[in-house]
């Protein structure tokens, strides 16, 4: 019986590791530019503290990574709203490098054009908005661009916003909102252990307007949307639109299943920051001699839920899980042969320690239920016994993974709204 729960839950001991939020800072720039001035605003102060705390996780060798973070403000043309996001967070990487000593390696850095879910937010949160039910639908459902059947863009989110009620909701915005996503840029310092004191966000500086005064501070930076509506290929006049989706996908193996000679893959595919869905199988087929037999296949798809991610492949789950497969377990005396299923709930953490390498670690809980026949070889020969059953609840999965991501970009065409 104990060989039977071994090899269909494997048990072995579980590592848990994290990497964590120790530091960020907003910084402001000029209308118009991208070198980065300490002059403006609250910048030295606020840049001062960061490279302090860079510098002593710097000393110690606890650095994971940093992140810049550049964002546009749908005004203005958007290919130089983009090169400006991508030269502003160039601009922050080299201060920092230079400033702090660091390596040029350890910063990531994200340009993320125009900032539209962090305007959907803006709007969302704010009741003054004119016509604020209308604005949230065009940012909900009109891609970023619509093509003609030549390929020529003939409408898109930003004209449907500027034509909505002669352009008071727009203008309003242009004087409320997209200050607080213009000329600005987030850094966050990442710890591959927790700093002795969580960050206070009451110190963290607030983003600046256009000019040298400062504004409230702009949203939290997040991943880019997974749709964009990007000039690719003619469509039916006015009314499709060629949408290009990214959709995000790991591989992964279990290390401790590995150990113990049962190989394993699995595979899953992250839906949003939220939601994912996967699937694994394990296969061991071995007969290393006559009188001893470890075979298992066991199949076991999964939907789980990310909490509060900051970004993807990153940060806890909780997840629910079904499974079921076969097995034939022999040694020099007693066999066992039989199938079984299983069902229950699991909670795990991810995290990236490169551009596609990410570690995956989590345990599962359920009920299992398993029929087997029991065998006794007597003179070479297996001689049958009798048939049982178990009925086992406790620890199901223990994981450790290693695992490789990968986005895949598709082409869709899709119906789009007439302006309201």
């Amino acid at each position: 019986m104990r060989l039977i729960a071994f090899a269909l839950v494997v048990m072995t001991t579980f590592a848990t590791f994290g990497i964590n939020c120790a530091d960020s800072v907003k910084v402001c720039f000029r209308v118009g530019q991208s070198q980065f001035d300490p002059s403006l605003g609250d910048n030295l102060r606020a840049m001062d503290s960061f490279i302090t705390n860079v510098r002593e996780a710097a000393e110690s060798g606890d650095i994971e990574r940093i992140v810049v973070h550049g964002y546009a403000s749908p005004d203005g043309n958007p290919g130089l709203n983009e090169r400006l996001a991508h030269n502003r967070c160039a601009s922050i990487a080299d201060y920092i490098a230079s400033t702090a000593g660091v390596s040029k390696s350890l910063i990531e850095e994200r340009p993320e054009g125009v900032a539209w879910k962090e305007l959907r937010d803006l709007v969302e949160a704010n009741a003054d908005v004119p016509s604020r039910l209308k604005v949230l639908y065009i940012l909900d459902h009109t891609p970023v661009w619509i093509f003609d059947s030549a390929g020529k863009i003939v409408d898109g989110r930003k004209k449907q916003l500027m034509d909505l009620n002669g352009g008071r909701p727009y203008n309003w915005m242009l004087t409320n909102l997209f200050p607080q996503l213009r000329n600005a840029v987030a850094v966050t310092l990442y710890l591959r252990h927790a700093p002795e004191q969580a960050l206070n966000e009451a110190e963290t500086v607030e983003a600046m307007p256009a000019n040298d005064k400062a504004e409230p501070s702009m949203p939290e930076a997040s991943e880019p949307a997974d749709t964009v509506v990007v000039p690719t290929e003619a469509t039916p006049a006015g009314t499709t639109s060629v949408e290009r989706r990214r959709h995000h996908f790991a591989v992964k193996t279990n290390l401790l299943y590995d150990a113990v000679l049962l190989p394993n893959l699995e595979f899953e595919w992250l839906i949003n920051k939220n939601w994912s869905v996967s699937i694994d199988g394990n296969v061991a087929w071995w007969k290393p001699e006559f009188t001893r037999v470890y075979r298992l296949a066991l199949v076991s798809p999964e939907v789980r839920y990310h909490i509060n991610p900051r970004e993807l492949w990153r940060g806890m789950y909780v997840g629910c899980f079904a499974g079921g497969g076969l097995y034939q377990l022999e040694n020099r005396h007693d066999g066992y042969r039989g199938e079984g299923g299983m069902g229950g709930f699991s909670f795990g953490y991810m995290w990236p320690v490169g551009k596609h390498l990410l570690f995956d670690t989590e345990i599962g809980v359920g009920y299992l239920y398993s029929r087997y026949k029991v065998y006794q070889s007597i003179d070479s020969h297996k001689l049958y016994m009798r048939t049982k059953s178990l009925n086992y609840f406790g620890p199901l999965k223990l994981k450790f993974s290693i695992a490789w991501r990968f986005d895949i970009t598709t082409k869709k065409s899709a119906k789009v709204s007439s302006a309201l």
